[in-house]
């Protein structure tokens, strides 16, 4: 006879391994996990406790579970993350959308306004989240978002067609800025290059390791891009166009003063919720 389990059972169940693995809300992820399955808000599991699942649901949750426990990012195994309060769909071809991110964008909407018509550049967009966002609360903008593989872009395009934005973004496959430095000038470019100093790779948690090498190595300092993105973005931009890099703990001490030799100007730098510096902002002279 089958296994017959009620959702309070599996849950408890769940929450209890996700805790031997050290997992930091396990019964949240527990929660979300069973209520992706069935299609329920959490709130909903709660007034359902002595639902047994059926063979099926109960399969699908224990596979969960093993992805889970492994190490596999949560927004991989539901296929989605929210940034700037907007739905994306994710998975591994990308990096995970961070809430330390957001502070890139809302120092754009708060640069750029709402009635404004900037021409705004996301660099190496993956998931689309920087510019379907910028397009989402910046109606007037037009937005050029670049990344280097085409099997990314068609997941961006996927985000901004289910954001609505899909019209006002152009997805453009190449390295860096190259493919549109002879098309400028645009007002500003924003961009969370890789950044982590190739040696920690491995040292990273296994959440951030299941994430694709490609839009983590920042190369031996973890400063590599930094200095090809300023220097492209300095041809690119209009006079008193904005630059926006994310940056690493400390790492606004080097970008900073590549920021200064170029000669941009009004430099600023982003705390994120914990305090650290996290992005850092430019103006062109």
């Amino acid at each position: 006879m089958a296994e017959v389990l009620t959702m309070k059972e599996i849950l408890d169940l769940s929450a209890g391994h996700f805790n031997r693995h050290g997992l930091e809300h396990p019964r949240l992820e527990a929660e979300l996990l069973l209520g992706h399955i069935l299609g329920l808000e959490r709130i909903q599991l709660y007034v359902q406790f002595d639902r047994p699942l059926e063979e099926n649901e109960l399969e699908q949750m224990r596979e969960f579970i093993r992805r889970r426990a492994r190490g596999e990012p949560l927004a991989y195994i539901l296929g989605e993350k929210e940034f700037m309060s907007l739905p994306f769909h994710v998975d591994s071809r990308v990096l995970i959308p961070r809430p330390e991110t957001e502070h890139l964008v809302e120092r754009a909407l708060q640069i750029f306004g709402p009635n404004e018509e900037p021409t705004l550049i996301d660099l190496g967009t993956g998931s689309g989240s920087i510019a379907v966002s910028l397009a989402h609360y910046l109606p007037h903008s037009r937005i050029w978002a670049l990344d280097v593989r085409p099997d990314i872009l068609e997941l961006a395009r996927d985000n901004a067609r289910r954001n609505g934005v899909q019209d006002r973004i152009r997805f453009i496959l190449g390295d860096l800025l190259e493919p549109v430095l002879k098309e400028g000038p645009v007002d500003g470019i924003l961009s969370n290059p890789p950044y982590i100093p190739s040696g920690e790779l491995e040292k990273l948690s296994p959440e951030v390791r299941w994430q694709p090498r490609l839009a983590l190595d920042g190369g031996q300092d973890g400063l590599h891009f930094y200095p090809l993105i300023i220097n492209q973005a300095d041809a690119l931009l209009k006079e008193g166009g904005y630059l926006g890099l994310e940056t690493g703990t400390g790492q606004d001490q080097a970008v900073g003063p590549l920021l200064e030799k170029k000669g941009f100007r009004e430099i600023s730098i982003e705390k994120d919720y914990s305090g650290h510096k996290r992005c850092i902002w430019g103006r062109k002279s």
